[in-house]
């Protein structure tokens, strides 16, 4: 039975060969740039950087000597190596407010508030980056602006900071700021916008000025007053001068004449009115309670001399108490003289009865007299 399975042949299916399929040109071509297509979407944000308006880029070298300070990058499209890396830096005017607290000369607390304008050197900017890094507003700027402003308020007391020119304290600190700095950031501008003093320091200005203000307010007054004076004595001198020329020419036929046309021009009048015609003398219109005629004829002043009502000199004035006195030896005299009249006055009243008679005699004479000009006061009125 073994021996005829042996004899017997088996047939086993064979094996087809195995076809190697390959790529047409076309084919190899679509997926080469599938692949370049892929790689560049990848290395393209690592490769490929741009840098914006107003900034330029410090190239750092991760795989040799670290940060680039030879050159930096301008705007637009540039390349580098995947490995290393771009740091923007903006060289544009920038602004740092900042508000300072220091103490003036007499270390009184002064408080400012200023505007830093600065902006990083472009060709230096990997220097930069090197020494002070991105932050370099906060670790530079900063401080820098600080320090010099307050070394430059504490040479001045408070009140020439009040009356300080803005402008140059400005120049003055700009000076320190520059004298300090390294040749990365240049400081275009410091503005002082404000100086607050301590609130006594304050109210003690504005007193003053407001007493110097006052000053002036009464001088000006002083000066008006003695304006108005000279005002007013032209103006005596002119009406007295014009008196004494007119005097000549004031005839009584011409004051008859003038009363005519005034009763003329009188009469032409809408109000109401009461005339009498004749009253007064030559039969001119009687005004009540001002006949002309009981006036007595005085002769014309004379011209008037202006040189003899020249004002005083006003700085050259007697005292108003001239008699005060103006220390304790005049005090002491004054009460010396004081005492002696009343010495003499008791030593008369100590006399005989005489010198009482005498004076009661000369009280009723002086009591008479006044009893006679009184009645001559009633009797005239």
């Amino acid at each position: 039975m073994s021996v005829a399975e042996d004899d017997v042949e088996v047939d086993k299916p064979k094996k087809k060969p195995r076809k190697i399929h390959r790529m047409s040109r076309t084919d190899k071509a679509i997926a080469y740039l599938l692949l370049l297509g892929f790689v560049s979407i990848v290395l393209w944000p690592l490769t490929f950087f741009v840098i914006g308006p107003g900034e330029v880029g410090v190239l750092f070298r991760t795989l040799t000597v670290g940060t680039e300070t030879r050159f930096v990058y301008p705007e637009g499209i540039n390349i580098k190596w995947p490995w290393n890396r771009i740091y923007p830096y903006e060289v544009r005017i920038q602004k740092q407010d900042e508000t300072v607290h220091g103490l003036a000369a007499d270390g009184l607390r002064i408080t400012s508030d200023i505007s830093v304008l600065y902006y990083p050197k472009a060709e230096n900017a990997g220097k930069l980056h090197r020494a002070i890094g991105p932050e370099y507003a906060d670790r530079f700027v900063r401080p820098t602006a600080v320090e010099a402003v307050r070394s430059v308020i504490g040479k001045y007391d408070p009140h020439e900071l009040y009356q300080v020119d803005m402008a140059g304290l400005e120049r003055e600190v700009m000076e320190t700021i520059q004298s300090n700095t390294q040749d990365l950031i240049i400081f275009d501008q410091v503005i002082i916008r404000r100086i607050e003093l301590p609130k006594e320091i304050n109210q003690a200005i504005s007193r003053k000025l407001t007493e110097e203000q006052n000053a002036l307010a009464y001088e000006y007054v002083l000066e008006q007053a003695r304006k108005e004076a000279e005002r007013k004595r032209i103006d005596a001198i002119g009406y007295q001068t014009f008196y004494s020329i007119v005097a000549d020419a004031l005839t009584p036929q011409l004051l008859t004449w003038r009363g005519i046309e005034a009763t003329v021009e009188l009469s032409k009048s809408n109000n109401s009115k009461i005339v009498i015609v004749g009253g007064g003398k030559d039969q001119l219109p009687l005004i009540l309670g001002s006949d002309i005629a009981n006036q007595p004829n005085l002769p014309a002043p004379a011209p008037v001399n202006p040189q003899r009502y020249r004002l005083p000199d006003f700085d050259t004035l007697p005292q108003l108490f001239p008699n005060a006195p103006t220390s304790e030896t005049d005090t002491l005299q004054d009460q010396e003289t004081q005492q002696r009249p009343n010495e003499s006055t008791s030593g008369e009243n100590t006399s005989g009865g005489n010198s009482s008679g005498e004076s009661t005699t000369t009280g009723e004479t002086t009591s008479a007299s006044g009893k006679e000009n009184t009645e001559k006061a009633q009797t005239g009125n």
